[in-house]
């Protein structure tokens, strides 16, 4: 983008899109379907640094926020610092902007800086920061809930998980009996539950494959994968990481997803990773932690898992053998996600 374009420009969508994150997917398909077509430029917070000053007062800017975006959070402080005051934000890890506030290379003062986000709350940074914003955007009931906590005065607004219609898969008859796991891998993501669940699965079913997608989170991660994949080889393919493009051939290859979340403590995150299985009309397997629940309707649209082994696995074996339940809950899935792609999102940035 040019300079001369992104200064002119009275609207000012800002996001870090050379990523693989969920946020900068989310950014993407936001920019497309919404901020786009309502006049909004994409810029990179790099560039809206370097060129503050330039901008006019009367200049709307929308940023996407998650516990990771400290360049955004940059950008915000220093509008606010200038004197802008049309500034609005997406949460995507409410109710933080950035977690920890301040950051540090030090893995010692990374902790410490979290118990005083967490205790002290960063002295009221961050919640001075949020009530200043125009309006905070949240995509769950139990996000804003989780905002306004920290934050009782800041505008906040719900809307759903942006879902881009001409993405989401038409109804299917033919759903395959295999299991699949995508994000991150490493302790606490829960890949341990769903190896265990496969291997008991394979006792009612034999020859039931699951799919293991994503890259190991530093060396304690690569550790841990290691450790898996010396455990469990049966019927156990780890991908690595997949591209967009061919993920869309492995969950056409497995109906189940099964992703067995760990209560957050500190932050209330919609799961990006759910939706992209919902839009697929994949059936989901997850727990009723975090917002979950207002994903999922258990037994409608995907199923909670119990964390027990042996009652989860005959309950997935008995899906599996119904093919008709099959089809029901794959339906729901994708109805789920029409909903929220028919939600007007447009009618907050008129």
């Amino acid at each position: 983008m040019t300079e001369r374009r992104l200064t002119i420009s009275r609207k000012i969508h800002v996001c870090t899109t050379n990523s693989r994150s969920g946020i900068a997917d989310y950014a993407r398909i936001f920019q497309n379907m919404v901020l786009g077509p309502e006049g909004y430029v994409l810029a990179d917070p790099a560039e809206v640094l370097s060129n503050i000053k330039y901008f006019s007062k009367d200049t709307h800017f929308h940023v996407q926020l998650g516990i990771f975006q400290r360049s955004e959070r940059m950008v915000i402080t220093r509008l606010l610092r200038a004197g802008y005051c049309n500034i609005e934000v997406t949460i995507h890890d409410p109710p933080f902007v950035t977690f920890p506030y301040f950051q540090f290379k030090s893995p010692l003062l990374m902790r410490l800086s979290r118990g005083v986000d967490w205790y002290l709350g960063t002295f009221g940074l961050q919640r001075r920061l949020i009530e200043r914003l125009r309006r905070v955007f949240v995509l769950s009931k139990g996000g804003r809930d989780r905002v306004l906590k920290l934050a009782p005065h800041a505008n906040v607004v719900t809307m759903p998980h942006i879902v881009d219609p001409n993405q989401i898969w038409p109804p299917s008859t033919e759903l395959a009996g295999a299991m699949i796991y995508f994000g991150f891998i490493g302790p606490n993501k829960g890949v341990d539950y769903v190896l265990a669940l496969h291997k008991a699965v394979r006792g009612i079913r034999p020859g039931t494959q699951l799919h293991i997608v994503g890259q190991a989170s530093g060396t304690v991660g690569e550790r841990y994968l290691a450790g898996l994949q010396a455990r469990y080889q049966d019927d156990v393919t780890f991908h690595g990481y997949v591209p967009d493009a061919d993920l869309d051939t492995l969950f056409s290859r497995a109906a189940h997803v099964v992703l067995p979340y760990a209560a957050y403590k500190h932050i209330m995150p919609a799961s990006g990773s759910v939706i992209h299985a919902l839009r697929r009309a994949r059936i989901v397997w997850t727990t009723n932690v975090n917002v979950m629940g207002e994903l999922i309707q258990d037994g409608q649209n995907g199923f909670m898992l119990s964390m027990d082994v042996e009652t989860d696995a005959r309950r997935m074996a008995s899906v599996m053998d119904d093919s008709l339940q099959q089809q029901t809950i794959s339906a729901g899935a994708r109805q789920a996600t029409l909903a929220m792609a028919n939600y007007p999102y447009r009618q907050h940035f008129v």
